[in-house]
């Protein structure tokens, strides 16, 4: 009978020391501060101001009759720059003008896959910011976004 109540007293000391250890090391292993914002080590930036351009409604090019229909939104640098865009209506025609010239190119097989989609927001973003004033040296498009889409 003593030989349990030992082994018991002995397990719970073990237990209660591992689990102490493991409280101790998991508190000065953890990122200080908010962890919001952390994942997988690395600070994720909140997004910046985001304008909706519209939805657009166009053929595609190449054999067939395929049509391309997405909603498209722009995530901007600062919000000065987003306040300048929506109140000179001048820029938001340009950027769907843009943007029409640059679908009219793409075929069906362009835009099937996720892969080909991502691309075409890419030279969205890359035509857009060659036309649009830089801020502060910088690009003023950070991502596009597609709110929807359907390639038919």
């Amino acid at each position: 009978m003593k030989r349990i109540i030992v082994f018991l007293i002995v397990g719970l000391v073990m237990f209660g020391a591992g689990f102490g250890g493991g409280l101790l090391l998991g508190q000065r292993l953890a990122p200080q501060g908010d962890a919001s914002n952390v994942k997988g080590g690395r600070e994720i930036a909140e997004p910046g101001p985001i304008v909706s351009i519209g939805e657009f409604t166009n053929n595609l090019a190449g054999a067939g009759r395929h049509v391309i229909s997405f909603t498209l939104s722009l995530e901007l640098i600062t919000k000065e720059e987003a306040s300048a865009l929506l109140q000179n209506a001048g820029w938001l025609v340009r950027i769907r003008n843009e943007i029409f010239l640059l679908v009219k190119d793409k075929v069906y097989d362009d835009l099937n896959s996720a892969e080909g989609t991502l691309q075409f927001a890419g030279d969205i973003k890359r035509a857009l910011n060659a036309i649009l004033p830089d801020f502060g040296g910088e690009a003023p498009i950070v991502q596009v976004l597609f709110e929807s889409i359907v390639v038919q």
